[in-house]
């Protein structure tokens, strides 16, 4: 399973092409790269995305979000089973809200 900076070729995952000019990624420093749209501060579109809330309109339309998301992604279900550690950071963003 390819993480969001794998599928969106972003280059700002740890050691990625764009990290000197736009620095690493909330979502690969966190490990959330299958989990990207619950987390505050991804750069989406040139844009820094706030919180879930305010930027889940623009995730629906990603193919991260449609290939990752655990109720409607085409794969979601299978996050939790490859990427536990992943899925436990991911739960807790949502008890957060």
């Amino acid at each position: 399973m390819k993480n969001c900076w794998e599928i969106k070729a972003c280059g700002r995952e740890a050691g990625g092409g764009k990290v000197a000019e736009l620095g690493e990624c909330i979502a690969s420093k966190e490990g959330l790269g299958h989990s990207c749209w619950a987390i505050a501060g991804t750069l989406c579109g040139g844009t820094v995305q706030g919180c879930l809330d305010e930027k889940l309109g623009n995730c629906l339309t990603c193919e991260v979000y449609k290939s990752y998301s655990r109720l409607t992604g085409t794969v979601g279900r299978d996050v939790p089973l490859q990427c536990p550690e992943e899925e436990g950071r991911y739960q807790d963003l949502l008890l957060s809200r």
